[in-house]
């Protein structure tokens, strides 16, 4: 099991790339916008990301979730809330 943690100071977001040896694949957990960072870290593990995780959306989360899921062609996993209004 492979986990880096990164943290956006400018955005104040924290996001994390998880990936398994074993099948060389990895998942991006809360991404920002841009991809590099986890790419990079992603190729000098030898993992491809082949999935994303939105935990929380709202309105200051610079979300990259459809990024990486139109760049890196990856399966992307989101908590959708319903919310009821009487």
């Amino acid at each position: 099991m492979f986990s880096k943690q990164f943290y956006d100071n400018h955005l104040s977001q924290t996001s994390y790339l998880v990936g398994c040896q074993r099948t060389g694949e990895a998942i991006v957990i809360d991404p920002v916008r841009d991809l590099t960072k986890y790419m990079e870290v992603a190729d000098s593990e030898g993992f491809k990301i082949t999935q994303a995780a939105e935990t929380h959306i709202h309105a200051d989360f610079a979300s990259g979730i459809r990024d990486v899921a139109e760049r890196l062609n990856a399966n992307i996993y989101m908590y959708l809330a319903k919310v009821m209004i009487n």
